[in-house]
């Protein structure tokens, strides 16, 4: 009997073209941003400011750069292409992960994560139109959230949703689970050891300013506080601020910039049917 073979990512031809390039074209415009993220903060470290930053920063400092405008318009369309493929993970189910209540956990997370990585890219079209961009967006939106009836319970919510992603970053990156989401087999020795090396630093690194940000999202929910919530250069902050901050900013920072590189693995490698991060 022949045993049906599952698609890599979609099952009709034309969903095999353009959506899989702009997948691809945005790992490497998120990859971009993380290695600017972890840059930055790395220099703040070794500077002895203290500082960190954010998504913001990083796609503000492309616009410093010559061509700049170019540049953040080219980013931003990488990052609105990673933001339509984690909708359709989360609409289209290409991975099967199921309708099971661990399913739709996931495909709600891959949804969000889409909303984020659009809410980048605005701001990445707003400094190319030198309109100055978003701010603290999540701020923005707690406070927005917060203004609703049951307001603080959803920022609550929100903010044990966002603890539960960094348990699963880092469970991911302990147990090598980005693997089955990797053509492996196409990677030279070398390549694999390293893009193992990077996922699993990078994830790690990763888990832990998820974990702040909900932290922080459940203190604001529960002081009804949107100003003590946090974004990524919050997050990282709080890292510096910590019993020998310096050095375990240092520690995360190099791990965003590792995750950004293995973002870069993600183009070449990622089977696309199932988020490999």
């Amino acid at each position: 009997m022949e045993i049906p073979v599952q698609p890599n990512m979609f099952t009709r031809p034309e969903d095999n073209g353009w959506v899989r390039t702009l997948a691809r074209f945005g790992f490497a415009a998120k990859g971009l941003v993380y290695v600017l993220i972890g840059a930055l903060s790395l220099q703040a470290a070794f500077s002895g400011r203290g500082g960190a930053a954010g998504g913001h920063e990083a796609v503000g400092l492309l616009g410093e750069q010559p061509f700049g405008q170019a540049l953040l318009i080219i980013v931003g369309i990488g990052l609105l292409g990673y933001a339509l493929w984690r909708e359709v993970l989360a609409l289209k189910d290409p991975g099967h992960v199921g309708h099971d209540a661990k399913g739709k956990a996931e495909r709600v997370g891959w949804a969000v994560s889409g909303v984020i990585s659009a809410g980048l890219a605005l701001t990445a079209f707003q400094l190319a139109l030198g309109r100055g961009g978003g701010g603290d967006g999540s701020r923005t939106w707690v406070g927005k959230a917060m203004e609703q009836p049951f307001g603080g319970v959803l920022v609550g919510i929100a903010g044990i949703a966002v603890i539960a992603v960094a348990v699963q970053q880092i469970r991911k990156a302990m147990r090598s689970r980005f693997a089955r989401d990797l053509s492996t087999q196409r990677m030279s020795p070398p390549e694999r050891t390293w893009v193992f090396r990077m996922a699993r630093v990078g994830l790690v690194s990763r888990g832990v300013v998820f974990g702040i940000i909900g932290a922080a999202l459940i203190q604001a929910a529960i002081a009804h506080d949107p100003g003590q919530s946090k974004g990524v250069r919050e997050a990282l902050s709080t890292v510096a601020t910590s019993p020998f901050g310096s050095v375990l900013l240092v520690l995360v920072a190099a791990g965003l910039c590792a995750y950004g590189v293995y973002m870069f693995f993600c183009t070449k490698y990622s089977k696309l049917a199932h988020p490999a991060a």
